[in-house]
């Protein structure tokens, strides 16, 4: 399997969010590095989890920013986080039907490519460009956390923040 790796045509140049998509990065190496033949069902299924809930969070972090800024371009932004997001959902809930099956892993591996990392590629360097237009120390920028997220209504209050705070720590249980 082809392992995520934030690598330079990956990186925003925002540290904050850099940080947050290297571990998206870590949690998708998770789910698609596990070893043929080794698949753990309750170990892909946590992975998926997680995978799930860090991009949710993820996803709500960066479009706070990205109102408090008045980023201009943030309304299509959103909507391929919506995107990502319902995917990411289904591929996952498909994963849980299928079980933990190297041909899932493959295939989660071609959207996580196809997607994510074009989304970040893409997307996401578009705003960090706008980001640094402006009258903000980016060094200094943090994303907002899982509570403040939670009382603006960005995410849900019965959020479950286990499964998208720490490192992908899948493999440490």
């Amino acid at each position: 399997m082809r392992s995520f790796n934030l690598t330079p045509d990956l990186v925003t140049g925002i540290r904050a969010i850099d940080e947050q998509h290297g571990e998206l990065l870590d949690l998708a190496n998770e789910v698609v590095d596990m070893p043929e033949g080794h698949l753990h069902p309750e170990l892909f299924e946590l992975a998926l989890t997680f995978l799930v809930g860090y991009t949710a969070y993820h996803f709500a972090a960066e479009e706070v920013v990205m109102t408090d800024l008045d980023y201009p371009q943030r309304g299509q932004h959103f909507d391929h986080h919506r995107q990502l997001q319902q995917s990411v959902g289904n591929l996952a809930a498909e994963a849980r039907i299928k079980g933990a099956t190297p041909a899932c892993q493959t295939e989660i591996a071609r959207f996580l490519n196809d997607w994510i990392v074009h989304h970040i590629r893409e997307s996401d360097r578009e705003m960090a460009q706008f980001l640094v237009t402006q009258p903000i120390d980016l060094e200094a920028l943090i994303l907002p956390d899982i509570r403040t997220l939670k009382l603006c209504g960005a995410i849900p209050i019965d959020f479950d923040e286990k499964f998208a705070t720490g490192t992908a720590g899948v493999r440490q249980r």
